[in-house]
């Protein structure tokens, strides 16, 4: 029996050591580079900037009522209602009050009657000096009185102090209503104002910087336009409660927008710098050691592949746009703003022109 085997080992072993003499290529390990996230450095215009939440208001605004008590007769506006001023917005009934001027018309006309037949009587003695005193000073309660019915006739019609809407009504037609209870509430919406409470350290700081404050605000129902604001006015007293100070804006400009009284606004100060005055990057993007604050920027080395390097720097105040950078960067260059944890010097990196 012939045993095969024997003689096929020898020829798979020389064959498989054969083999791989024929094939010289080389394989070399393919470079796998990091990807880099990075800005360019460009100088801000941007300091100081805070958001402080606000209230519309109109730029005047007032509760008409009346100044005499009575029954609604006419109420001619409803609520949204544009009115003009001197415009008559509602109207008492006027009967008792017509018939009080007639009764205090004839008893003026019966006291200056009697007071003239007396100063021509005393002339002739026929009457006491203390007899005109009293006539005399019964004509100038009847004046009074006089005056007094004519003022309340004039005030049974209730009249716009200015041109506005109608913000709110607060009584019905035919009903009793007191003197200085709120019939109306008139807006006027040609200017309007936002209030915002601030604390002293926000005024004291912008007093400090000596720079142009910016000032815009914002509504949530509006998207993102973003309306300019005049400074108008802030309290000289500070709030007892929450020490803070009332301060006072003007919306100039609503761009045709519907903003009305009560709506809330975010308001926006922010402190304008001259371009050029400082560089401001992202805080996180600073790192820390013993060798003091760093950070990494990158330089082209090929097309789509760059290199890292460290670069010390010297930080100023922190800002709510980022940090100040006021040594050891230059405008143009690229810095890192992700993954600094995984870079080192010299370390070649995979980014894009452009990438952010």
């Amino acid at each position: 029996m012939i045993r095969k085997s024997n003689f096929s080992l020898p020829f798979v072993f020389l064959a498989t050591v054969w083999l791989p003499g024929c094939d010289q290529t080389v394989f070399e390990p393919q470079e796998t580079l990091r990807p880099v996230r990075f800005m360019t450095v460009s100088y801000s215009e941007t300091g100081l900037q805070k958001k402080f939440p606000g209230v519309v208001e109109a730029a005047q605004q007032a509760n008409l009522s009346f100044r005499v008590s009575g029954r609604l007769a006419s109420l001619n506006v409803k609520e949204g209602s544009a009115v003009v001023g001197g415009q008559v917005v509602a109207e008492l009934e006027s009967v008792e009050f017509d018939i009080r001027l007639k009764d205090r018309q004839a008893t003026y006309d019966a006291a200056k009657a009697d007071y003239e037949r007396a100063v021509q009587l005393i002339g002739k003695g026929a009457i006491a000096r203390a007899d005109v005193d009293n006539l005399k000073a019964k004509l100038s309660t009847a004046t009074a009185q006089l005056e007094t019915a004519r003022h309340e006739k004039a005030h049974t019609r209730l009249r716009a102090p200015f041109n506005g809407q109608i913000a709110k009504v607060y009584v019905d037609n035919y009903e009793e209503v007191s003197a200085k209870q709120d019939v109306v509430a008139l807006h006027d919406l040609s200017s309007l104002l936002i209030k915002v409470e601030m604390p002293e350290s926000v005024i004291v700081n912008a007093q400090e910087e000596r720079q142009p404050l910016r000032y815009s605000a914002r509504f949530d129902g509006l998207g993102d336009k973003v309306f300019p604001l005049q400074l108008s006015a802030f309290a000289a007293l500070a709030d007892d409660s929450s020490q803070t100070y009332t301060v006072t804006f003007m919306l100039s400009d609503r761009l045709g927008s519907r903003i009305l009284p009560g709506m809330s606004a975010s308001v926006m100060i922010k402190q304008m710098v001259p371009a050029g005055d400082w560089l401001v990057i992202p805080a996180h993007s600073v790192q820390e050691d013993n060798d003091g604050r760093f950070v990494y920027v990158v330089e082209a080395a090929e097309a789509g592949v760059g290199v890292v390097f460290r670069r010390p720097v010297q930080t100023g105040r922190l800002l709510a746009s980022g940090i100040e950078v006021t040594s050891g960067l230059v405008a143009g260059e690229r810095l890192v703003t992700a993954g600094m944890s995984q870079m080192a010097e010299g370390m070649r990196v995979k980014w894009m022109e452009g990438g952010q």
